[in-house]
């Protein structure tokens, strides 16, 4: 077997919204093992990623680990390699916040560390074509795409790969990463030799391993510590280092060596394709070829979840707003600075640590967004009001309220509420995962004020029958208000009964409120119960979340108003009948919603909660809570009803 050169390495990284204990619990696990361990190795080479979030929080908690770092790229035993600094999905992100996110990055390892990095780690291997054009105007000599992506290519795996754009060229290194390439998680030597086995006529051979698999290979080694593990690893490749030589890419390309060529379609790990990891050398080992995940675009994890869209949406829209700041140079760089915060890839698809699963890894991506909008606003230049804009991009215009002290954004055709942000503590407390609700025969939808028709006396299935949308009242339509229509039939005795809704959402400075009027349109009575169900973030946990319903006068028999407490359990519901209002208290933010009704309602409230995978296991994430009203009404023949809800944000 010939001699092959080795690039071994990491990619760190950890998410916007992550725990404290979480980056704690991963350096003394992942993060500080491997490099003291490479440390004590310095005939041993590799190249390392970490995102601008864990550079950030190394510098404030262990300052120690940067001098490390330091000191091991002064004597070019390692390679840092750049990217953008919130560890973004590129081909989500506007090519200006590319750059301007690559480069914040590029200057704080520069500033940090004394030199450029030469090569940008691509997040989840997410590529488009125009990424080559968009890498080497920021600087770049090289990147690295899985062996997937370049047997799909049709490029071939013994070397790096020139690729081109717009006339500029970049170099891409061919890598078998430790979470696609392998059957199981080996430690790295024995990653290396696998590989040579697989591929003895390969001359490089690069395999990288996300920072955190260091748990995974402690846990099966069964070694007394992770410094233990990486020390018998790199002892064992220095041992094997006549036969297997460790590089840095840019040694490598230094080597007056030929290079292929190719063009890369559009792809991404296997993780974030959601095709699960793919293990050719299991099938290998059978004399089976595996089946390659298909090809597709990184954006299309944007449909698969109504979140990612939304939160894609707004941060669109953000920059949108950020783009038209003019004048102060201070105030758009730090608005700009939040916008690209709240591009932390993680918030946009289940990633490997739960990301879009994770609701504080979406409030923090909000609250960078939100924050990043109010800075936009400046003094004497902003006036409250609603707007109609496609912010989605449904190919219908949306509803937008744009205030002083909150935002809320109604979905035309369904008439509900799918964003309420608070300016002040920086919450949008619509962010509330859809599939943590049930389906009921349709993909669910996570926005408020969603409408249905029960049976009298019931919170059960929906007698509505009507399919098609509201409709916008657009004339003489006052700057806070929005008026929406449409036609119902209700299944009432086995036949079909004509109602018109007509729903009417009036934005005041700290409050909404939603006023409700049905007109029976039958020659008869007509009986039934009107629901409406708002689901709300407040608060991380069940624990975190204070309700006070109020009981109102015409329930009680001294016709004084009292309050009851209520407790929103993990495993089960709460109840109760009568009430006019309900305080809904954000624990961590020091915020309350306060909700109004003009009619006795009655409520069932109960958390939400999502089973997802993190590093492999499943658990149960807290998403929100359900709070649904319900109002028995009886109409007379070619009568109407109205009914008020008022939403206040207080502090």
């Amino acid at each position: 077997m010939q001699k092959c050169h080795c690039i071994i390495g990491t990619y760190n990284h950890l998410p916007e919204g992550a725990e404290e204990s979480s980056f704690e619990e991963t350096y003394q696990i992942c993060w500080r093992p491997f490099l003291s361990a490479l440390y004590r190795f310095p005939d041993i080479s590799a190249v390392l990623h970490y995102s601008g979030t864990v550079l950030a929080w190394l510098e404030a908690r262990h300052p120690e680990f940067l001098m490390l770092l330091e000191e091991m790229a002064a004597r070019k035993q390692i390679e840092l390699l750049g990217g953008g600094f919130f560890a973004p999905l590129l081909p989500l992100v506007p090519g200006p916040d590319r750059l301007g996110q690559i480069e914040l990055l590029t200057t704080w390892i520069r500033k940090a560390f004394g030199r450029r990095p030469r090569g940008c780690w691509v997040q989840e291997y997410a590529w488009e074509a125009s990424l080559a054009s968009s890498l080497q105007t920021s600087g770049f000599e090289y990147s690295f795409l899985s062996e997937r992506q370049f047997r799909e290519a049709g490029v071939d795996l013994g070397g790096p790969a020139l690729t081109e754009d717009q006339g500029k060229t970049l170099t891409i290194f061919p890598c078998f990463d430790a979470l696609e390439s392998f059957p199981a998680m080996l430690p790295i030597h024995e990653a290396v030799a696998a590989m040579r086995d697989r591929h003895e006529e390969l001359p490089l051979i690069t395999i990288l391993y996300p920072g955190e698999a260091a748990r995974e290979l402690w846990e099966k080694s069964g070694l007394e510590s992770p410094d233990v593990l990486f020390e018998s690893s790199f002892a064992a490749l220095q041992r094997e280092s006549l036969n297997c030589e460790t590089t840095t890419p840019s040694k490598y390309l230094k080597s007056p060596r030929p290079l292929g060529r190719g063009y890369f379609p559009s792809g991404a790990s296997c993780l974030l394709m959601g095709k699960g990891p793919a293990s050719p050398a299991a099938k290998a080992s059978k004399g089976k070829e595996e089946s390659l995940p298909a090809l597709g675009s990184p954006r299309s994890i944007l449909l698969r979840n109504e979140e990612s869209l939304a939160l894609y949406a707004k941060m669109h829209y953000v920059r949108i707003l950020v783009g038209q700041l003019r004048g102060d140079k201070s105030r758009k760089k730090s608005a700009q600075e939040e916008l690209w915060r709240g591009q932390c890839g993680d918030a946009y698809w289940p990633s490997l640590n739960g990301g879009l699963s994770r609701l504080p890894i979406r409030a923090a991506a909000y609250s960078a967004l939100i924050d990043a909008e109010k800075t936009t606003r400046q003094r004497g230049g902003f006036s409250p009001g609603v707007i109609m804009a496609d912010i989605d991009f449904d190919g219908a215009r949306e509803i937008l309220f744009q205030g002083t002290d909150f935002n809320a954004y109604i979905h035309q055709r369904e008439g509900s509420l799918f964003e309420l942000d608070s300016l002040k503590t920086k919450t949008n407390y619509a962010n509330v995962l859809a599939s943590a609700l049930p389906g009921e025969g349709r993909r669910p939808s996570a926005a408020s004020f969603q409408d249905r028709f029960c049976k009298s006396g019931q919170f059960g299935a929906d007698i509505s029958l009507g399919q098609e949308g509201f409709a916008l009242e657009d004339s003489d339509r006052p700057a806070h208000q929005a008026v929406l229509t449409r036609d119902l039939a209700l299944e009432i005795g086995g036949r079909k009964k004509l109602l018109f809704l007509r729903k009417k959402y009036v934005f005041r400075k700290v409050a909404l409120s939603v006023v409700y009027e049905l007109a029976n349109r039958e020659s008869e009575a007509l009986s039934f119960r009107c629901c409406t169900e708002l689901r709300l973030a407040a608060g991380s946990s069940p624990e975190a979340v204070g309700l006070e319903a109020q009981v109102s006068a015409s329930g009680l028999k001294g016709g004084e108003k009292a309050a009851e407490k209520l407790v929103l359990a993990s495993d089960a519901k709460a109840e109760a009948s009568g009430l006019d209002l309900l305080r809904i208290t954000n624990a961590r933010a020091e915020e309350q919603l306060e909700l109004r009704a003009d009619r006795p309602f009655q409520l069932v409230a109960r958390p939400l909660w999502h089973e997802a995978r993190i590093h492999g296991e499943k658990r149960q994430l807290y998403e929100g809570a359900s709070f649904l009203l319900g109002w028995d009404l009886t109409l007379p023949a070619d009568s109407s009803i109205k009914l008020s809800l008022t939403l206040e944000i207080r502090s």
